[in-house]
């Protein structure tokens, strides 16, 4: 077995391998991908360590909070395309797609029952480390999770960080040794073994559960979930996700850096709803954006700065403000989340932002809105209900009026508490990429997380304000208002 980052690897339960075991066992729920997995690359290099055949388990349960059809469409397209991908390799796959609340318990558990050794996914937010935390209470063989979130491993944090400035003085100290530890293209290739099979009972058990390609028909309707969300109008699976990123490359990534804040440009690259589902990995992203450097360009380039946003990569202004964001962005959210439990709670806000907050919830609000009107895009500020219109159709904000939706949100609420439960709510419900370490981000900046006290104002004590008006001024709006705007 190759020396594998150990930065990654989170031994939850010690022990050797079970030398009678049939399998190593894979499960994958969270990086949903065949490609660029550092989980699946473990994986494989247990089953040839041990010469045995490698079993991929890929769940989907139905009684997860906000489970819609939105979601569950992009998870199946996905499931599609590795049951046909794995078919034609001959690797062991395995999808269940739980038919109803409840009727998925136990299977993980009884299909490591007959594992050597159990390796999953490494992932900080929402149920994923519940799922972790019961699946090393219920099984006896060693079991280890692998951190395949980002570039930049989480264990490489020794705390929360508070603020982007400080985690990017991390990453530019600590980017050059994770691009030289990137994850095999295609771990796959190198199994040695590839045909396993399950014991009869757990099919019998779990009929639901199936071998590679056998989800050709199956749609979200079938499920015990909400209907009311629909599904978008694109396949959530890698073909479509790469096509998107090499569309990006070669349309908008030369005006990312002057054009990403309008809504009108289109210019942002659109790849958080692959990441969030695990499809696409950071690393792909990360090399593909670094191929179109100037000519010449080298890993040589790269120089600290201190933490600030230019400076590091070298080369294009507009690469570097891309991977800004992908890296430093959605990484803080990650290590955030990855050391702070409580971090999709109040509690869990600077103190400082508590506290003005907390100073300032008995100011008058200039109208106060339900949630039912915030879902229905029924308050008197156009661009706003454009942004909630969005959400709901298209399951996306743009990030510059993402910032604003939530703004807006605190100032019509009737405290802050009560403002942060409606922003995690419509978010959840409805964006592609919520319930995400990048996405609570977004949300809990709204409330001054990763942000500083400014002049303080009614409402907003010293949180960063935001109106639609100045917004207007901003950013161009035309074709945005046109499309949302009704």
């Amino acid at each position: 077995m190759k020396n594998f980052n150990s930065a990654r690897v989170y031994k939850r339960s010690a022990g050797e391998p079970n030398a009678d075991g049939s399998y190593v066992l894979y499960w994958m729920h969270s990086n949903r991908r065949l490609y660029s997995n550092f989980a699946l690359e473990y994986a494989v290099a247990w089953a040839n360590k041990l010469d045995k055949p490698l079993v991929i388990l890929e769940t989907l349960i139905s009684d997860y909070p906000w489970a819609s059809d939105r979601f569950h469409q992009f998870m199946i397209d996905g499931i599609k395309e590795k049951s046909q991908d794995c078919s034609r390799r001959g690797v062991s796959y395995f999808s269940y797609l739980e038919p109803r609340a409840g009727a998925w318990i136990g299977l993980v558990e009884r299909v490591a029952d007959d594992a050597c050794i159990v390796i999953s996914d490494e992932y900080p937010a929402f149920i994923q480390p519940r799922f972790n935390r019961d699946l090393e209470k219920a099984i006896s063989m060693p079991f280890t999770t692998v951190d395949s979130c980002g570039m930049i491993p989480l264990a490489l944090t020794d705390k929360a960080p508070y603020a982007a400035f400080l985690f990017r003085k991390v990453v530019q100290k600590n980017f050059k040794e994770s691009w030289a530890s990137m994850p095999a293209a295609d771990p796959l290739a190198d199994l040695k073994v590839k045909s396993a099979s399950l014991s009869a009972d757990i099919f019998t058990r779990w009929p639901q559960l199936t071998a590679a390609a056998d989800w050709s028909d199956v749609s979200p309707s079938e499920f015990d979930i909400d209907h009311s969300v629909g599904s978008l109008t694109y396949a959530g699976n890698r073909a479509t996700g790469l096509k998107r990123l090499d569309d990006f490359i070669a349309r908008n990534l030369p005006r990312y850096g002057t054009e990403r804040n309008d809504p009108d440009s289109s210019a942002a690259s659109g790849m958080s709803p692959f990441l969030h589902f695990g499809t696409i990995s950071e690393h792909e992203i990360v090399q593909k954006i670094l191929d179109q450097q100037p000519a010449g360009w080298t890993a040589d380039a790269l120089e600290y700065a201190g933490g600030k946003s230019e400076g590091y990569f070298g080369g294009h202004l507009y690469v570097e403000k891309y991977l800004d964001e992908l890296i430093t962005w959605r990484g803080v959210g990650f290590h955030y989340a990855h050391h702070e439990p409580d971090y999709d709670k109040f509690e869990s806000l600077p103190d400082w932002a508590q506290n003005t907050l907390n100073e300032h919830t008995k100011d008058p609000r200039p109208v106060l809105y339900t949630l039912e009107q915030l879902e229905s895009a029924q308050t008197y500020d156009p661009i706003w209900n454009a942004a909630q219109r969005e959400l709901v159709r298209d399951g996306i904000i743009h990030n510059y009026l993402r910032m604003l939706w939530g703004k807006k949100i605190l100032e019509w609420s009737p405290d802050p508490e009560t403002a942060l439960a409606y922003m995690i709510e419509l978010n959840n419900k409805y964006a592609i990429d919520g319930r995400d370490p990048n996405s609570y981000s977004g949300i809990f900046w709204c409330l001054g997380r990763f942000d500083r006290p400014w002049f303080e104002r009614p409402i907003f004590g010293t949180i960063r304000y935001m109106s639609s008006d100045s917004t207007k001024k901003k950013v161009k709006l035309r074709n945005y208002l046109e499309k949302y705007g009704s």
